[in-house]
Parts: C-alpha cells; sequence; structure tokens
C-alpha cells in the first residue's frame, strides 16, 4: 500500500482529497472465520489492513486525515438478495424482511450479527477514510514487480 498511497500523492494536486475505503481485517467476520480455523483474508486484496495502519500509512504518504470510520454499507447489504431488494435495504428492518422471505444461513448470519455491529463499530466489515494531500511524499518507495 505504501507505493500506491504515494503514487496517489503524486497525482493529487495540493490540498486534493483521498476517499479511501478498504476491508477491516479485524471485523466480526474475519475474527470468526480465524477462530474457525478459515483464512479470513478477502479475496481481491493482497494484504487487509486494521483503520490504525491505514491511518499511519496515509499520515507517512502526506496525507492528513480528515475523517477515519467504519462503514455499515456492507454489514448491512451483504447479505443473498435480489438486486431490486438491495436498492430498498436501508435499515435493519428492511434486512429482516428480506431475510424472512429467504432465511439462508448467509442471510441468518448477517442478520444476527447486525446488532453487534452497529453498537461495535470497530467490528464492520469496512473501513472508509477521507484525507487531503498536505505535502508530498518525499521518500523513493522501491517497485516490487520490476
Amino acid at each position: 500500500m505504501p507505493l500506491v498511497l504515494s503514487k496517489i500523492n503524486r497525482a493529487l494536486k495540493p490540498r486534493g482529497v483521498l476517499i479511501l475505503t478498504t476491508p477491516n481485517i479485524a471485523s466480526l467476520f474475519r475474527r470468526l472465520r480465524l477462530l474457525l480455523g478459515t483464512q479470513p483474508i478477502y479475496y481481491y486484496h493482497v494484504r487487509e489492513y486494521t483503520i490504525r495502519e491505514v491511518v499511519s500509512l496515509l499520515k507517512e504518504a502526506g496525507f492528513e486525515i480528515v475523517k477515519a470510520r467504519y462503514s455499515i454499507v456492507n454489514d448491512l447489504t451483504f447479505i443473498n438478495a435480489d438486486p431490486e431488494e438491495y436498492l430498498r435495504i436501508s435499515s435493519f428492518k428492511d434486512m429482516m424482511s428480506i431475510v424472512l422471505k429467504n432465511p439462508t444461513k448467509l442471510n441468518i448470519l448477517r442478520l444476527l450479527a447486525y446488532p453487534i455491529v452497529k453498537l461495535r463499530p470497530s467490528l464492520r466489515q469496512l473501513i472508509v477514510i477521507v484525507a487531503v494531500k498536505v505535502r508530498e511524499h518525499t521518500s523513493r518507495m522501491p517497485e516490487r514487480w520490476g
């Protein structure tokens, strides 16, 4: 990630805004998978981070953090539903009505987990950070892939 952030820093104008989202390695479902002996890594990411790691990497890359939080979006919408139903999900009540129509194992687990992640944001699946470029990134990162 440091190399990517360095390149983003170079591309942004001074005071340019970066909105970054990334999976939370410390989310409830990743912790449960680990407890069950399964690799908790998301398939499309080489490495996943905690919010502290992402904040630290951004600061090192010349960004000032405007806002760092955990998003409820994935925890509310990662269920088995028709595409039209996804558009109507805006609350736990909407999620519950979909789960009652389609009570798959995934849907039931998501429904049970939702109140937990609502109360403990650090267990949510998605990290969202808004940052502003405050300085040029000065250290040169070596190219890993030649």
